[in-house]
């Protein structure tokens, strides 16, 4: 009769054990990352373990194409890790009149307040806002830092491709081939101001964030925006010293 006992509820638990192992997201201490030819796979049309995200909420989901898509109003996304140097190289696309808007954020050191603890590489369409290509929040802008330089552009609805490289306080922005954005964040010493004058939103000296911090993949009120063959490669060996947990305020300028 023990025997019998056990038996059931072994079989109960395997039942049970199926679909919540299906369900679960491996913890950043257990994330293993995928390497191939000296990148780190980030995102390769099938796995999100890279990333913190629950795919079983549907805001976010994995089309049959092997894309990474904003299905409808849910959380940003973030790597599990935190990462210093490097160039980060994705594809983007959105389409003409759904509002399409996201980002890319580096360099977020609290990953409640991305806006404000690090940086991001704007995702428009520049039309449906009836902004220009060169605006300071137009589609490849650092957000409210620097404008794009050149239009490299696609046209709606074909896909983009981002080379985005992070090196200390050094940032480099190149779509589909074309350098637009370059820029010394350590010039960037006021708050709320830019090294020409100009007026930005952010409370902190720019030049003051950490020089690490999570990526991040935006949710804009569930407009449409896909993502697919995203990579990153380290360009040091200098490594994070921060969770992300402490107080912004405690690591300016550290």
């Amino acid at each position: 009769m023990i025997l019998k006992t056990i038996s059931r509820l072994s079989v109960l638990i395997g039942l049970l054990a199926g679909p919540m192992a299906a369900l679960a997201t491996p913890p950043a201490s257990e994330y293993k990352p995928v390497l191939k030819g000296g990148w780190e796979i980030l995102f390769d049309g099938k796995s999100t373990n890279a990333w913190d995200v629950d795919l079983s909420s549907g805001a976010w989901v994995i089309d049959p194409d092997g894309s990474l898509s904003v299905a409808h109003s849910g959380p940003n996304i973030y790597t599990k890790r935190r990462y210093c140097d490097f160039t980060l190289e994705l594809d983007y696309k959105i389409i003409s009149g759904k509002k399409s808007n996201s980002g890319v954020f580096i360099h977020v050191h609290d990953k409640k307040d991305e806006v404000n603890t690090g940086m991001e590489v704007q995702i428009l369409d520049n039309a449906d806002y009836g902004e220009s290509w060169d605006a300071m929040n137009s589609n490849g802008a650092l957000y409210d830092l620097v404008h794009p330089a050149v239009d490299a552009n696609n046209p709606l609805g074909q896909w983009n491709h981002y080379k985005i490289t992070v090196n200390h306080d050094l940032v480099s922005i190149v779509l589909n081939g074309k350098e637009i954005v370059k820029a010394d964040l350590s010039k960037w010493t006021v708050a709320s101001k830019n090294p020409d004058g100009q007026h930005n939103k952010f409370p902190h000296p720019i030049a003051e964030l950490p020089k690490e911090g999570f990526i991040g993949l935006q949710n804009y009120g569930g407009v449409p925006t896909w993502f697919r063959n995203i990579r990153l490669k380290p360009l040091s060996n200098r490594q994070p010293k921060y969770t992300g947990d402490e107080p912004i305020d405690q690591v300016l300028g550290k």
